[in-house]
């Protein structure tokens, strides 16, 4: 059986339990609330053990099989959890998920775990015995009109009372990006409990605390929005923000961008990018910027950030916000000299 996020709790407050679930999808935060939904429904069914394996590089399948085979010493139904990487289990991880699907025993509720798919893992041997044996979520991108329903269910269950303006807002503004959604959520809940929420109340939430938050700094940067940027730099630096997280948010950026960038002068970007755990329009996003980047400017900012992380530690004599614009600047694709928005230094 395949379902949607939205059908699996139905499913469980329904139907038994299955022996095998695999969740998996390109929305983090659902494969996450479909995995403790799960954990909680088995729970109250007496699966009171919890043993989770990694299938990382050289991971040994026949894990799989002896602990789906060996008996809990302290619960009669127990949960093995399987993590597989992006890479999916392989050639012998398959056979093994296969072995095991056709075998399952009744006391082991077997979850996998997994990141996005591709279309063939979808179609594999393996995807399919687990379709047969249990059930299969995979959580799509939200189009806009289903992200607006997930949106307002979302809010209903937290107590928000928000009209159709302020749910088309937020939609538009966290642009498909549940994570963002959802901590937007929770933040209307805490300051506009049992009151009617508009979308004047959404865009002033959005101006206080996620449009000039530290990682829309390097998203602004990464988009070529110079201007936006340092006006996101000034506003962290106003309010009192450290030099060092904003370093490390763009340097994390910039190391992205130029192994994106490496990767797709070796025509190997779609498989790099495979192997990263974010949203669809991010990888779109660095995607795009990857194949206009220098990576030869790229590698010298990576140098000059070292420079900065020595200056933000007093070891290293230097002005760290100087170097902070010089970074988003470089980040942006722009002439690494002091820009004309100034950042106020009192």
């Amino acid at each position: 059986m395949e379902v949607r996020p939205d059908q699996l709790q139905r499913q469980l407050d329904s139907q038994p339990l299955a022996r095998c679930y695999l969740l998996a999808g390109d929305e983090p935060l659902q494969v996450l609330e479909a995995a403790d939904a799960l954990r909680a429904a088995a729970r109250s069914q007496g699966f009171d053990e919890r043993e989770v394996l990694h299938a990382e590089s050289g991971f040994d399948w026949a894990q799989l099989a002896n602990a789906g085979a060996s008996l809990s010493l302290f619960s009669e139904k127990r949960i093995l959890e399987l993590h597989l990487t992006d890479k999916g289990p392989g050639k012998p991880g398959s056979a093994a998920i296969v072995d095991y699907a056709k075998n399952a025993p009744d006391s082991t509720l077997l979850l996998i775990l997994a990141t996005p798919l591709a279309a063939s893992a979808r179609k594999a041997a393996w995807y399919k015995a687990v379709a047969k044996a249990g059930v299969v979520m995979y959580a799509w991108p939200l189009p806009g009109s289903r992200m607006s329903q997930w949106i307002e269910k979302r809010a209903a269950a937290h107590g928000l009372q928000m009209d159709g303006d302020a749910v088309a807002l937020l939609a538009e503004h966290t642009e498909g990006n549940l994570l963002a959604a959802a901590q937007e959520i929770d933040r209307l809940a805490l300051l506009h409990a049992n009151t009617p929420i508009g979308a004047s109340e959404v865009a002033a939430a959005a101006s206080d605390h996620a449009r000039f938050d530290i990682f829309d700094l390097p998203a602004k940067a990464l988009a070529g929005d110079a201007a936006g940027a340092l006006k996101s730099l000034a506003r962290l630096r106003a309010e009192g923000v450290d030099a060092v997280p904003i370093t490390w948010a763009l340097v994390r950026e910039i190391r992205l961008l130029y192994q994106a960038t490496l990767a797709s002068r070796g025509n190997r970007l779609d498989a790099m990018l495979a192997g990263v755990f974010m949203p669809p329009q991010r990888k779109r996003q660095i995607a795009e910027a990857a194949r206009n980047a220098d990576p030869e400017r790229l590698a010298r900012l990576l140098l000059d950030s070292a420079q900065l992380d020595q200056s933000n530690k007093g070891a290293a004599a230097g002005q760290p916000w100087d170097e902070l614009i010089r970074l988003t600047l470089g980040l942006a694709g722009k002439p690494m000299h002091k820009p004309s928005i100034s950042i106020n230094r009192s």
